[in-house]
Parts: structure tokens; sequence; C-alpha cells
């Protein structure tokens, strides 16, 4: 769920620091998001699933808040 809340929209962005090729291929395993790019230039970005994922959790998370 980390890698899902980095992401800043659904554009192609760079892994946050220390994210291992096992997370990223999990989430990609999962369809929550697209991989491209090789080794130290890695890039994700947002599927539609993996984007109404992480809006859903934020909702929760947020409605636990108050």
């Amino acid at each position: 769920m980390v890698l899902l809340h980095s992401a800043q929209g659904r554009d192609w962005q760079t892994p946050p620091k220390g994210t291992s090729l096992k997370t990223l291929a999990e989430a990609e395993e999962q369809g929550l998001i697209e991989v491209r790019g090789e080794f130290q230039k890695r890039q994700f970005r947002l599927t539609t699933r993996g984007f109404s994922t992480v809006e859903h959790d934020r909702k929760r998370l947020a409605a636990r808040l108050s």
C-alpha cells in the first residue's frame, strides 16, 4: 500500500527509494500498477484498478480519522 499511496496521479513516475523489485512485481501481478523500464530506470503508474483502490483506501482512512 505504501507504493500505491506514494503515487502522484496516474502518470509514469519512479518508485520511492527502498521499493524492491518484488514489491513492484506483486503489485503488477495484482493489476494495481503497470511497470516499464529496467533496473534503476524503472517507472510505474497506477492502473484504473489501482487508482480506485487508493481512492477507496484514502476515503476509508479519512473517515476513520474524523
